[in-house]
């Protein structure tokens, strides 16, 4: 075949390079010895998948295996050797693991530091790959692949799986004796086996098959994860950062009620997949706020029919006019209490057996029928494949393979001690109906089946995995089981001018349905197939009724929906939709009603999905996400280049940046209307006044129109066609962005936001000139403060009010908080103290170093009024005094920044 492209991760062997190990002719006239047969290393993903796959292809079984520890890392998963055959001739086996990705992408150490790094350097800042030292897998797999002759790769089959693929031949390809070239091998020595499951047969089987690893699939995730770090970092350290400087003091404390926990630093983090996730719930939940209830009437009858009083309902539906309705049941009632048969119609109808399981689907099953999150759906699963009872759990295929063996998968799962095993038995002894083929084969992964039975004492059994599957192991019957059928009829019976109708339905073959245990209960309390042929007859008119009812709105999101809006919409992938799910919980922008499942935007979710959509709604929105996941497929089709996609992506997204940090105070100002809101929904007062009350809840307005007219609908129908806009966006301000600034518009949005109950602002102080990266960027402003005057010592700090909750302790008086590392003039030891006296007693120690630069925790230490416990620095509360109070405030802490999906 063709030489496949080169992988830069890897530099190409040469035979000066053999000779230099020591493995040909070279230096001192060393050759070769001679060779007994050859040797084979093959890497799988997990160790425990490593073990199965030792145990499956070694000819001598479990017996012959000889486990020991890696030659490079103490810490790294055990080596199982034994010894067979590779493509006939005698080989020596190295069965060996990675624990996942060998490496993660990150930015440099030094653009953490963020005094000294502007948040929009990270579109243009190289990247590293790093790994985890504590296991050392680079070493693990250099050391097993010295002098090595063929490498096997058994990671999972999927695009992140060819991406480890090429993370382990940059390992492992510099150090390969290839002494032998094979023809159908890529680069002459390396193959990949692609398999399902982790079931003995198929195992061998993909041995038998051995193909190529692919490069570009390789190249779409490395795509996406450089994509998604840029823009996730970027994004969230300028809100992050932005956040704390100039509303923490008075948001940190609602935002961390309303679902960050209080005593945790404050992150506002951005994610390409994470924003339009909430947006789904964000959309939902607007359409409820706007919604309008309708009155309307239904009219209808009791008719007795052998004997058996009968509910009617008037044929065409619900009557809008409450005045005609009215008209009409007085009509009816003042006519003759007799009806006529009229019309009767019969027919057969059936309830399809369900399509094979893919990802999705098995999230949204567990959602709705186990009460199991998608988070923890997946991690269940993915710990039953490993143990080998469950094929592989990421795929979107919901089609059978034409060789797929449906009866020895019946036979793997029927043991008596099986909940199913009834079901299971009778589709042996009777036949399993054909699969449906309206399912789509993708050619990733055939659909999640059961592979062999699990004990419920086995070890993936608890926390759920037994309920998960036993679910999937009902739906796999399921799947093969007869149609239900129905036999159904309606009759429609002439009241006056006017006809009503009813209607039973009656279970004749439950099918599947017994298999999966559904509920079919009959419709309607007489069977209406026997009125068939008695058209005319008179039937009695018991009751004329008249009920008024009001349209219903929409219910939020339940998780199963939301799985279904994003599969539709291509927000992120079969491996990576559960973790999107979860992470819109975790970080506070929903809660989950752990009853209904379902979903519900919090003020921090509504505030932020409400800003974006006033400043780029494009940052929100599904069809953006879908276009760049476009991108990364043509990159795995190989129809362009991942250079050309990452250029062009982060060239526009680094515009949009631009005009987003241009327009960033609507954001927070939409925070402090989405608080005000809560609070007066609560009962607690907080009505929107001041300047919120004119331009901020307009604004409000304005983003919630904004979500109300997008509809779902016409996003799908653009998804295929749209295009992020090159002109869009801004550029970058000469002076490069200036987030310390108080600019008028963050002035009018803490003022604004002290309207609205939460505190005043911090006092302004001049900021310290903060050189950004290269070129003298800056992301603060501001001119260099004056050294504040001398001040006399005072070791009682003057009496103070306590802070109300969100509010500021203002500046010592005659001063600054201090601006230099060691300040003059002022004491140390009283600024403490009435910073402390200020906040109501406490503050982080983080908090401290904020409003006074270079103070120490060793420093704090000294002070004998203050103690320092968990993190927080505490006035020492006198004998008899009451429980400290905490203080209010910004918690403003460090910590990595939020990216992912």
């Amino acid at each position: 075949p063709p030489r496949r492209p080169r992988h830069p991760r890897y530099t190409w062997w040469s035979p000066s390079r053999t000779r230099a190990r020591g493995l040909g002719p070279g230096r001192g006239g060393r050759t070769l010895p001679a060779m007994a047969g050859i040797s084979v290393l093959m890497v799988g993903e997990k160790p425990s998948i490593a073990e199965s796959l030792a145990k499956a292809l070694c000819p001598a079984g479990p017996q012959g295996l000889r486990a020991r520890g890696s030659l490079g890392s103490s810490r790294a998963p055990k080596v199982h050797e034994y010894s067979g055959t590779f493509r006939g001739q005698l080989a020596h086996f190295k069965v060996t693991a990675v624990t996942g990705h060998v490496y993660s992408l990150n930015f440099p150490a030094e653009f953490n530091d963020r005094q000294k790094t502007s948040p929009d350097d990270l579109f243009d800042a190289r990247t590293v790959r790093e790994y985890d030292a504590s296991q050392n897998i680079p070493e693990h797999l250099r050391a097993e692949a010295a002098n090595i002759d063929v490498l096997v790769l058994w990671l999972d089959c999927d695009r992140e799986g060819e991406n480890i693929c090429f993370e382990v031949i940059g390992e492992a390809l510099p150090r390969m004796a290839q002494r032998q070239l094979w023809q159908d091998a890529y680069e002459g020595c390396i193959y990949r086996a692609h398999f399902s499951s982790l079931a003995p047969s198929d195992l061998q089987q993909a041995m038998l098959n051995l193909g190529h690893p692919d490069l570009n699939q390789s190249h779409s995730v490395d795509c996406r994860q450089e994509i998604d770090l840029r823009l996730g970092c970027a994004f969230s350290r300028l809100l992050t950062q932005y956040f704390r400087t100039h509303f923490g003091t008075q948001l940190t404390e609602a935002v961390q009620a309303g679902g960050g926990g209080r005593g945790r630093a404050v992150q506002v983090t951005y994610g390409p997949c994470q924003f339009p996730t909430l947006w789904f719930c964000v959309k939902r939940h607007c359409d409820i706020e706007a919604f309008v209830p309708v009155p309307f009437w239904r009219l209808g009858a009791t008719m007795q029919l052998e004997g058996v009083s009968v509910p009617c309902h008037l044929v065409g539906g619900e009557l809008w006019d409450g005045a005609a309705a009215q008209a009409k049941a007085d009509e009816l009632r003042a006519g003759p209490q007799q009806g006529t048969v009229h019309a009767v119609r019969k027919w057969r109808s059936s309830m399809a057996r369900p399509l094979p399981l893919n990802t999705v689907s098995m999230l949204r099953m567990a959602s709705d029928e186990l009460r199991i999150g998608p988070g923890q759906a997946m991690h269940l699963a993915e710990q039953l494949y490993l143990e080998g009872v469950l094929s592989y759990p990421r795929t979107e295929t919901d089609k059978y393979p034409p060789a797929f063996d449906l009866e020895a998968t019946i036979r793997s799962i029927s043991s008596d001690a099986a909940p199913w095993s009834v079901s299971a038995k009778a589709l042996l002894r009777d036949g399993y109906s054909p699969p449906r083929v309206d399912g789509t084969d993708v050619g990733d992964h055939p659909p999640i089946t059961p592979m062999k039975m699990l004990s419920r004492n086995g070890r993936s059994a608890g926390g759920g995995g037994w309920e998960l599957f036993h679910a999937i192991c009902t739906h796999f019957l399921s799947t093969i089981s007869p149609d239900a059928l129905f036999e159904e009829a309606e009759m429609k019976l002439q009241v006056g001018d006017d006809l009503f109708s009813t209607r039973s339905s009656r279970c004749v073959a439950r099918g599947w349905l017994d298999v999966d245990n559904r509920d079919t209960s009959n419709e309607g309390e007489v069977d209406i197939r026997t009125w068939a042929g008695r058209e005319g007859e008179a039937v009695l008119v018991e009751d004329i009724r008249l009920s008024q009812h009001q349209t219903q709105p929409p219910s939020h999101l339940s998780e199963s929906e939301l799985l279904e809006l994003m599969d539709r919409h291509g927000i992120g992938t079969d491996a990576s939709m559960a973790t999107h799910v979860t992470n819109v919980q975790s970080r506070g922008y929903v809660w989950l009603d752990e009853d209904t499942r379902r979903m519900v935007p919090s003020a921090l979710g509504l505030a932020l999905a409400h800003g974006f959509a006033l400043v780029d709604h494009g940052l929100l929105l599904p069809s953006v996400r879908a276009r760049i996941e476009n991108e990364c497929t043509s990159v795995a089709k190989g129809l362009t280049t991942k250079e050309a996609v990452l250029q062009r992506t982060i060239r526009i997204f680094k515009r949009k940046f631009y005009n987003f940090a241009m327009h960033m105070d609507r954001v927070f100002l939409m925070l402090g209307v989405a608080y005000s809101l809560e609070r007066r929904g609560a009962g607690g007062g907080g009505a929107v006044a001041g300047v919120a009350s004119g331009e901020g809840a307009a604004m409000w307005a304005e983003a919630t129109q904004k979500q109300r007219a997008i509809t779902l609908e016409q996003l799908l129908q653009e998804k295929e066609r749209v295009e992020l806009a090159e002109e869009e966006g801004g550029e970058c301000p000469p002076d490069g962005l200036r987030i310390n600034d108080r600019t008028d518009a963050v002035r009018a949005v803490q003022q604004a936001l002290s309207d609205l109950g939460f505190g005043a602002p911090v006092p302004e102080r001049p900021a310290q000139n903060q050189q950004q990266g290269t070129g003298g960027r800056r992301a603060g402003g501001g001119e260099q403060p004056q050294a504040p005057a001398p001040q006399p010592e005072s070791q009682h700090p003057p009496q103070q009010q306590p802070l109300t909750p969100g509010q500021q302790a203002p500046p010592p008086a005659g001063g600054g908080w201090g601006q230099t590392d060691n300040p003059e003039g002022r004491d140390l030891h009283a600024m403490v103290l009435e910073l402390l006296t200020r906040a109501a007693g406490s503050l982080s120690l983080t908090e401290l170093s904020h409003l006074c630069p270079g103070v120490k925790k060793r420093d704090v230490e000294k002070i004998a009024e203050v103690e320092i416990v968990d993190g927080h620095v505490r006035l020492r509360r006198p004998p008899g005094a009451g429980r400290d109070v905490d203080g209010a405030g910004g918690r403003c802490g460090g910590g990595r920044d939020g990216c992912g999906g």
